[in-house]
């Protein structure tokens, strides 16, 4: 059956019905092999330019976090609307409730036990919690399970879980809050420094007090009902919190409900939670240390160097590819100059026209003192017109850190995303001491690399990626190279720098989609990279030059 895809990479499965400002498909990501949430909102996001603005800020906000408790944003293209974010295959705890009525305390004790703290996670980082909670909760399963006979099977049987929440409430700008029924997705119309202590220990309260079956409009008219789940003191607990005064986190809330109301059977304050476990999918994000080695016939080979270049072969639709080592990064239009080269695509007078009014080296990003800092110009001036990070004006003489995801504006002709990925050490050489090339102590830098995208999809002359340790890839239908922003250590195959040399290893592809002067690199294996060696990746052959 052949089923429709976008960007030669998602292959859509099924549309999901009732979706807030757009269309919202279950799709399998050919290039990482997992299953991904995409939704399409249209061209511009079918918003304004300032909404849409907040809404692209909102989005990268929220991808610079990292919980496990927290639904990821893999991507999003502002001009054509698409978001791409991760799949839950689970119960919504709205859909739990609407079937049950009301669960015990010991269920609710069961399902929320990691929530407070991605809570308290969500209020450090200034985000405004999705409001209410209930209908952006969700049990996600592995993927053997069928969530939807779980509903009636009482929780302390269900197969292992992982509570997850999704922060972003889209209706907040596609619907009128006043008109939206679904009691679900109220945003908080406060700005981030608004937000004051005990915000969200009331949200949780309200959600513990409906999950146990009250009624949220008596809460509207600062009525408490108390609730035959609770004991005396578990009651007092909640009505302190909603209609007076909250403790200054969830996580205080939480242990204060758990004394009030010992639950037998169910985990003591501090105990871990059975059955919940960690987040089963992808498999190999939780999978113990993966042994690679280095076959026998490439155990002399190694160069040292610290840009590894890959030059198509007679193949005009293969992309170059730079992989830059080392303590600095630089940007700009001029191809010999730069690592990443800033040019306006695709080539005519007009673009052409903007791409010249960005300097050779329009910024540069450097390592200093283990942290990666931006600043303007080339080192020692100013570029033509300017740069900002975020917003942040850049200067040469004043380094920026770098400590999030990122978007870097070179004047208005030019914007990319710069993002980090610091993926976990998930694999290990078992004949590194057998290796006889050359070997050089690394220098102080950070680990993973940061990737650079172009905003708004655009194509590039060279994929550029500057890697301290590695940068995974795959490869998307055409065997396009695509890089790994999940930062999970499960790439198919990966770049790496390691003891001074350029490094090639194969986790997942098959054995011929990476040839090295037409030897397979098989599944497993880690080769080291030397100049004039002929690499094939998928059907594209590149010729490897280091320097």
């Amino acid at each position: 059956m052949n089923r429709p895809r976008l960007l030669d990479r998602y292959e859509l499965l099924d549309e999901l019905p009732h979706v807030t400002g757009g269309r919202l498909f279950r799709a399998r990501d050919l290039v990482f092999a997992e299953f991904v949430g995409v939704k399409q909102l249209g061209a511009g996001c079918g918003l304004g330019p300032e909404e849409r603005q907040t809404l692209e800020h909102a989005i990268r906000h929220l991808q610079c976090l990292t919980h496990p408790n927290l639904v990821s944003i893999h991507s999003f293209d502002p001009a054509s609307g698409l978001l791409v974010h991760e799949w839950i295959r689970g119960l919504s705890l709205l859909d739990l409730l609407r079937r049950r009525r009301e669960l015990t305390f010991g269920e609710t004790q069961l399902l929320l036990g990691s929530l407070p703290g991605a809570l308290d996670h969500l209020n450090k980082e200034a985000v405004p919690l999705p409001r209410p909670l209930l209908g952006k909760l969700y049990a996600h399963f592995e993927e053997n399970v069928v969530p939807e006979t779980l509903t009636t099977t009482p929780i302390d049987q269900w197969p292992p879980f992982i509570l997850k929440l999704n922060p972003l409430s889209l209706r907040a700008f596609y619907a009128t809050p006043s008109t939206d029924s679904t009691h679900t997705t109220i945003i908080d119309p406060r700005e981030p420094h608004q937000i004051k202590d005990g915000y969200g220990p009331r949200e949780l309260a309200r959600l513990i007090y409906e999950l146990l079956g009250g009624r949220i409009r008596e809460l509207d008219t600062r009525r408490y009902s108390p609730l035959s789940a609770l004991r005396e003191k578990g009651n007092a607990v909640l009505r302190r919190t909603l209609l007076a005064m909250p403790p200054n986190d969830c996580e205080s809330l939480w242990r204060e409900l758990l004394d009030a109301q010992p639950t037998p059977g169910v985990r003591a304050p501090g105990a871990p939670f059975h059955p919940v476990a960690p987040p089963p999918p992808p498999p190999a994000s939780t999978a113990s240390t993966r042994l690679v080695h280095i076959p026998d016939s490439r155990l002399t080979q190694g160069q040292l160097g610290l840009k590894l270049w890959l030059d198509p072969v007679g193949n005009t639709a293969a992309t170059p590819v730079l992989l830059t080592s080392g303590p600095q990064f630089a940007i700009g239009r001029s191809a010999g100059q730069s690592d990443f080269v800033a040019k306006v695509m695709p080539e005519n007078e007009v673009n052409n026209s903007l791409t010249n009014r960005l300097s050779r080296v329009h910024a540069l990003l450097s390592v200093s003192k283990g942290e990666i800092v931006a600043r303007d110009g080339n080192g020692t001036g100013p570029s033509l017109n300017g740069s900002s990070l975020d917003g942040q004006l850049l200067v040469p003489h004043s380094p920026y850190p770098l400590t999030f995801r990122a978007v870097l504006r070179l004047g208005n002709e030019f914007a990319l995303e710069i993002i980090p990925v610091v993926p976990p050490q998930t694999w290990q050489i078992t004949n590194l001491a057998d290796w006889a090339g050359t070997q050089l102590e690394a220098p102080a830098l950070p680990t993973g690399a940061l990737i650079f995208l172009p905003v708004d999809g655009l194509p590039v002359v060279r994929q550029s990626a500057w890697v301290f340790s590695e940068v995974g890839f795959g490869l998307d239908a055409t065997e396009g190279l695509v890089w790994d922003t999940r930062g999970r250590g499960d790439s198919p195959a990966a770049f790496h720098h390691l003891h001074g040399c350029f490094w090639l290893r194969n986790r997942a592809m098959p054995d011929t989609a990476l040839l090295l002067d037409d030897t397979a690199v098989q599944r497993d294996e880690i080769v080291p990279l030397v100049a004039g060696q002929i690499l094939r990746i998928g059907s594209h052959p590149y010729t490897v030059r280091i320097e």
